[in-house]
């Protein structure tokens, strides 16, 4: 007899705590030696407890030959512990699994129920495409059996052989749809179980099935039954529009009546995603008052927010979202208890109320959904840095507060650990006291508010909004607030703003300016900080809307700052593209008020500006040519092609201006010099405007233009040319060789008496020999190759040039057609620049409909 059954096993690893692996290790050993038996009362024992052994952890791959021989048992017992260990150890990649299928066909076909159950069971699990080929017949067969219990198995063993051989699905579908009729309930329930998963990869082929399913939801009373069969036609109705109007009496009776939450909300589901509330016929509600169909399913989703299970929120939420979509006029009046639903502790119950509140917020509700996710921002263990507008700006009433002079400090949080990080981050965790972590430290759940944030206030060109400075407001506090890394989204909506909406860009100048004088945020930046794109654009807007404010010469500083040289190309050629805009700014306002104190100040801001320039060259360049540089011995230039090509174009440019205007006021003046006056219009001649993503695909093309013809000769292909013919080396003379031997043997003997000379013969490095006896130079023939890419004329081109020259008298010239500049096209009267800019002469299609696009940049 064997040693240990599987219950001694079970007492012994309980009782071996300490010493469990050397316990198990030599029970292993054991059921090697038993499975080895040729009773299989004993190879059972053995494998049962190799099945227990296995659910720990162990491999039981090496006994794959003895569970086959369990399995062919003729003893119940012993055969259903070999089909329960394939199941568990037998795989795709099984070599053995070859040798099963005509043992189980064996026992598909036996007079024993058990063995045929226990068969249909196994075969599903472990099948492979070539068995499912070859017992989908045996299978099929049993569909006739007269035992529900087998043809309920059956039907489900069926759908596990159809994915893996999908050629008998044909056979299947009509054996599929007599199973419909089966007198067993089971029968039929497992039959529209196995319709509803198959209908997931292509629902036409179950459409005939219809009229039978109709049916069945009409007289079958076992819910879960009608669960699979409303689901089943949430995917068919679709494909048939007919079948909404069919539907819409039986799901609004199941709503009205049925008090299974689970039925309740698969009839809400389909009736959603079928589009049967849009069928013109009213229902009554429990009062008896005649409403629409998607009120009533509206009615009873509240059924589902209001609960305190989280599934049953989560999913009135999923099929609220879909309701929205085609009724939002039915969603807005649930406002209160939606938002409510974002204090709730589940993160994924939150992000699914922040989307169905996005969609429903309106011009009323605006204020309130923004001030509600903004304190969930606010409030939350992430946020250490608060700016004090936070009150009034981005959480008040639309007031101005946020931007006044008065509030231009920030406040910070007393419990925050540090005020910034090195990368620029306006934000660091603090310790909070709660045991649980808030779902508002999540950076999914912050960035979702943000984008929702962003959504509710710009959808439709703002067609929601009422106050713009709030908006603006709003967008500067999610830069202190936020959290996560969402300074390119900010920054394009702060652009598009104030591109957009005239009335709003000079508070957006204050905003941009408080922006830029933040130490806090501007000393700490670099090209990867969250929100350098952020001060970027501030910098633009500063920039190019500075001519709406009152010029100052501290905006160049803010614009100048030593934390530049951190940034990357892109990002510090704005903010110097926006300096010289300032500078000159400046200087035309100076203009109007020109005395002899006004010269010296131009000349002082001048000499700072061009000191603060030259240090940004030092930063930005090389730090072992700066120490040159500081030294005196590199030029300025040579330092400028050191900085990337965008930043070293405008600092050139700027350069040469506070050259122009150093030489233009070198001496004291009655009147302002012509060159600080004009210097703006460089800047300011056009507006600028917004301008259409497809601006450049609508430009007309001039007549008498062909795109597609070559503008001249084509160049030639350089690999194509062939090189001559080498020319055979001359022989060298004896004379010369004996002479050049001599020398090389010479320097050989010196070398080697060379202490300090590394090389020689040998294995350790290169033969001297080899190199010195190599060609002379003087013997390799020099070709000279003609490369001349020019093609050679001809005699007519040359008569033809000689008589042109002779009758003009002079040598021929080329002529270049002048560009015409076109002018700029009027400014649009609106307060929201809805159209974007096109060139003149586009034709803009109807139904095209033009994405927006942030502003360029002016130069």
């Amino acid at each position: 007899m064997f040693e240990k059954s599987l219950t001694d096993l079970i007492q012994g690893l309980r009782a071996n705590k300490r010493n469990e692996a050397q316990y198990i290790q030599t029970s292993l050993e054991e059921i090697q030696s038993e499975v080895q038996m040729s009773d299989t009362q004993y190879k059972s024992a053995a494998i049962d407890k190799l099945n227990y052994l296995h659910m720990l952890g162990y491999d039981m791959n090496w006994a794959n030959f003895n569970i086959v021989e369990v399995m062919a048992s003729s003893r119940f017992n012993e055969k259903r512990a070999g089909y329960l260990a394939a199941t568990q150890s037998f795989h795709q990649e099984t070599d053995v699994l070859m040798l099963t299928t005509n043992l189980i066909r064996k026992d598909l076909a036996s007079s024993n129920a058990m063995e045929v159950s226990v068969a249909l069971d196994g075969l599903a699990q472990i099948v492979t495409p070539e068995q499912a080929a070859d017992l989908f017949e045996d299978v099929l067969a049993i569909l006739g059996h007269p035992r529900p219990y087998i043809r309920k198995k059956a039907l489900v063993c069926l759908y596990r052989l159809v994915l893996r051989y999908p050629e008998g699905l044909h056979e299947f579908v009509p054996r599929l749809k007599d199973a419909l009729d089966d007198p067993d309930p089971s029968v039929v329930s497992s039959a529209v179980s196995v319709i509803c998963e198959l209908s997931r990869t292509n629902p036409h082929n179950y459409m005939p099935l219809a009229p039978k399913l109709y049916h069945l939801l009409n007289s079958s009373t076992n819910n879960w039954m009608r669960i699979k069969i409303v689901k089943l036609f949430a995917s068919l109705t679709p494909i048939e529009p007919r079948l909404a109007k069919k539907l819409h009496g039986p799901l609004s009776q199941l709503i009205k009546v049925t008090t299974a939450m689970s039925l309740l909300y698969e009839c809400i589901h389909t009736a959603v995603v079928g589009d049967v509330i849009s069928v013109p016929i009213p229902v009554t509600d429990n009062i008896g008052r005649e409403i629409d169909f998607a009120e009533l399913c509206a009615q009873n989703l509240v059924r589902f927010y209001e609960s305190k299970d989280h599934n049953l929120c989560y999913v009135g939420l999923v099929t609220l979202a879909h309701l929205q979509a085609k009724r939002p006029d039915l969603v807005v009046d649930q406002y209160d208890i939606i938002i409510g639903c974002l204090d709730y502790p589940d993160l994924s119950i939150r992000m699914r109320a922040l989307e169905v509140i996005t969609g429903m917020t309106t011009r009323r509700t605006l204020t309130t959904s923004v001030k509600r996710l903004m304190s969930q921002l606010i409030l939350s263990n992430t946020v250490a840095l608060q700016p004090s507008n936070t009150t009034n700006g981005g959480l008040g009433n639309g007031t101005r507060a946020a931007g006044s002079d008065d509030d231009a400090s920030l406040s910070i949080d007393s419990l925050g650990t540090s005020l910034v990080s090195a990368q620029g981050s306006f934000v660091s965790p603090r310790r909070s006291r709660k045991l649980d972590a808030d779902p508002a430290d999540s950076p999914e759940y912050r960035t979702a508010i943000v984008d929702s944030i962003l959504d509710m206030c710009s959808r439709n060109s703002y067609s929601n909004m009422t106050n713009f400075e709030w908006y603006v407001a709003t967008l500067v506090d999610l830069v202190y607030v936020s959290g996560v890394d969402v300074g390119h989204k900010l920054s394009e909506r702060l652009l598009d703003v104030t591109v957009r909406v005239r009335q709003v860009r000079e508070y957006s100048v204050k905003m941009a300016r408080r922006l830029l004088s933040d130490k806090n945020i501007v000393e700490y930046i670099t090209c990867k900080s969250p929100n350098a794109k952020v001060l970027s654009t501030a910098a633009y807007i500063l920039g190019e809307y500075s001519s709406l404010l009152p010029a100052s010469s501290d905006d160049i500083g803010l614009l100048l700052p030593p934390s530049l040289s951190r940034l990357n190309g892109e990002q510090q050629a704005m903010f110097i593209q926006a300096a010289m805009k300032v500078y000159t700014n400046w200087l035309h306002d100076v203009s109007g008020y020109w005395n002899n104190e006004m010269w010296e100040l131009v000349r002082s801001v001048t000499s700072a500006t061009v000191s603060t320039l030259s240090t940004l060259v030092f930063s930005c360049a090389d730090v072992e040519a700066t120490k040159a540089t500081a030294a005196g011995s590199m030029p300025m230039h040579v330092l400028l092609a050191a900085i990337p090509l965008q930043a070293s174009v405008r600092l050139r440019q700027f350069f040469e201006i506070t050259k122009a205007v150093s030489v233009a006021t070198s001496n004291p003046s009655d009147s302002a010099p012509r060159i600080c006056v004009e210097l703006h219009s460089l800047f300011t001649t056009y507006e600028l405007n917004p301008v259409s993503a497809a601006a450049q695909s609508k430009v007309p093309v001039p007549e008498g233009l062909d795109l597609d013809q070559p503008v001249g000769d084509p160049i030639p292909d350089r690999s194509r040319i062939v090189m001559p013919p080498s020319p055979k080396p001359q022989p060298r003379s004896r004379r010369r060789s004996t002479h050049r031997d001599d020398k090389n043997s010479k320097s050989r003997e010196d070398r080697k008496n060379d202490p300090f000379y590394l090389g020689g013969d040998g294995a350790d490095g290169v033969n001297a020999r080899d190199l010195i006896d190599l060609p002379d130079v003087d013997d390799i023939p020099v070709v000279a190759l003609d490369l001349s890419m020019e093609k050679p004329a001809t005699k007519a081109d040359k008569k033809s040039k000689k008589s042109k020259s002779k009758k003009s008298g002079r040598p021929e010239k080329k002529t270049h057609k002048s560009r015409v500049r076109s002018p700029s096209p009027p400014p649009v009267s609106v307060d929201i620049v809805g159209d974007e800019d096109m060139p003149a002469g586009a034709a803009v299609d109807d139904h095209e409909q033009l994405p927006t696009v942030a502003a360029t940049q002016q130069t």
